[in-house]
């Protein structure tokens, strides 16, 4: 047992290093003996079979490990392609019972809507059964309404018929008197008290009902009968009447009081009865309405529900490059989609590419066209354009100065060594230009040189003339200071001298000036002169 193992391995051999011997350590290599050497020999041979054991022990393990890497990766291949197949098949399995389900919501909506709308067509109908029993009581309510205004309007005839009559009775009963008293009679018997009308007290109960007899008013006779009582005392009486006479007067106005009662009870009965049918005419209408709006609405939902089973939802499976609806913003909308034969696609689509096909034929043909034509167009242009450049050329020629030099050139038989010679001369007249460029820029790097060193003595001279004038400005301030001290003293003779010394300054400037001026008109009259005659200028 070694290392905590009971068998050894030949790989755990080839982990171990060769101890050299102790002489390879302490002595160097000139100083062994033969038996060393033998000895070193010997190690090295083994160190190198161990190298190359291990070398063989290393490519073997390499060979194994690709070999492992291989079937590792062969494992892993055949994993994720049975793993993707797997996922495929639940994939489809997920898909057809997603398909599956989505028909089931499908089924469930579709007997949802059919029972609504059962529903809501069995609520139309009794809503509409329940508005014709209203509308069949309308009508019998107003046929009762016109036959009792009927009756009222005959009863109302007779009371008028005998109010009248008892009118001419009046003038018969008191015809024993004489004319003005009957007239007296006859006004008084018209008279009639004034009195406010009394507002009519409706009923709650009354209120809610329709019929008109129901309505509770307060008596408005009563103040009328109260004001006829009064206008039948004596006070009213008048003179030429007898007491029996006023009485017999008072009884027939009565009766006539009573009569005119009856008939305006009549007529408020009528117009109250008018009143009525024109409210159960209202009613009938807007009771009419409602039925043809429920009957419309009735109609409508029929048509709907019988739509709504002549066109059923189909659920179908399609590639998505065989919808061409637009999808919406969360799902596709097919109401308005059309399902049609690939077939009939097919065919569309071949007549469209044969159309498309013969357009751009005839496109090109188009274009083929008027590419010729500016072609055309173009060559007329180019030969306008030649035949005026040999128009200019022509006349070029035709005005030509024919000098010397050319008719040498026209002339002679052999320009090639003409031309041979000029170009020997403009070589040689270049070489001359340049030795003289190159000689007058060294005359010009002299004078520049010159010139520095001018402008350097100058600048010391400047600056001597600085310090200088420093020191006459000092000067000068000294003897302004001075002068002005000495002005108050001046006399009138110093005064005039002064005066002449200044005219003596401007005569002198004016002097300079006008020498100078006669200067440059000697220089221009000088160049006029050498205008006029021919000078001979002698070139370096």
């Amino acid at each position: 047992m070694m290392f905590g193992k009971l068998e050894i391995r030949p790989e755990d051999e080839l982990q171990k290093d060769l101890e050299k011997p102790e002489f390879m350590l302490t002595k160097a290599e000139e100083q062994w003996n033969e038996e060393e050497i033998k000895a070193a020999k010997e190690f090295e041979k083994k160190e190198k079979h161990l190298f190359e054991e291990r070398e063989k022990y290393r490519k073997a393990l390499e060979a194994e490990l690709k070999k492992l890497q291989t079937a590792n990766v062969e494992a892993m291949n055949s994993f994720d392609e049975k793993l993707n197949k797997l996922f495929r098949h639940r994939i489809e399995i997920q898909k057809t019972v997603n398909q599956e389900e989505l028909k089931i919501v499908r089924l469930a909506r579709s007997v949802y809507q059919q029972e609504y709308l059962e529903d809501r067509e069995t609520q139309l109908s009794r809503i509409l059964d329940d508005l014709k029993q209203g509308k069949v009581k309308a009508l019998e309510e107003v046929s009762e309404a016109k036959r009792a205004i009927d009756r009222l309007k005959d009863e109302h005839e007779i009371i008028l018929q005998e109010d009248k009559v008892i009118e001419k009775q009046f003038k018969k009963d008191f015809a024993d008197l004489d004319a003005f008293t009957l007239d007296v009679l006859v006004k008084l018997y018209k008279r009639r008290p004034k009195v406010t009308k009394q507002k009519i007290v409706t009923n709650e109960a009354t209120a809610r009902s329709s019929n008109p007899f129901h309505v509770k008013v307060e008596d408005p006779d009563k103040a009328f009968l109260e004001a006829m009582t009064e206008l039948d005392s004596d006070i009213h009486r008048p003179d030429i009447l007898e007491a029996d006479t006023w009485e017999r007067f008072v009884e027939a106005r009565t009766f006539k009081v009573e009569s005119e009662l009856k008939v305006k009870h009549h007529n408020q009965k009528i117009q109250d009865l008018n009143n009525y049918l024109q409210r159960l005419g209202d009613d009938d209408d807007c009771m009419k309405s409602r039925i043809e709006k429920a009957f419309q609405q009735l109609n409508d939902l029929r048509e709907k529900k019988l739509r709504y089973l002549m066109n059923l939802e189909i659920q179908l499976l399609l590639k998505q490059g065989q919808v061409e609806v637009d999808p919406g913003v969360f799902s596709t909308k097919f109401e308005n989609a059309l399902l049609i034969h690939r077939s009939v696609i097919e065919d569309l689509n071949s007549q469209i590419v044969t159309l498309g096909e013969a357009k751009v034929a005839a496109m090109v043909d188009c274009k083929d066209y008027y590419k010729n034509i500016h072609l055309l167009e173009w060559e007329h242009e180019k030969m306008m354009m030649e035949g005026e450049d040999l128009n200019t050329k022509t006349r070029d020629i035709q005005t030509l100065r024919v000098t010397k030099e050319l008719q040498v050139f026209l002339f002679a038989e052999n320009n090639q060594q003409r031309m041979q010679k000029e170009i020997q001369t403009l070589e040689k007249t270049i070489k001359l230009n340049e030795n003289m460029h190159k000689r007058k820029v060294s005359d010009k790097k002299r004078i520049l040189d010159r010139l520095n060193g001018l402008i350097r003595d100058k600048e010391y001279e400047c600056t001597v003339l600085d310090s200088e004038l420093k020191e006459l400005a000092v000067s000068l301030v000294e003897r302004q200071q001075i002068q002005e001290a000495c002005v108050a003293d001046m006399t009138p003779a110093a005064t005039q001298r002064m005066k002449d010394i200044v005219a003596r300054r401007k005569l002198v400037d004016l002097a300079k000036s006008q020498s100078q001026e006669v200067a440059v008109l000697r220089a221009e009259v000088e160049r006029l002169r050498m205008k006029t005659f021919p000078a001979l200028v002698q070139n370096n």
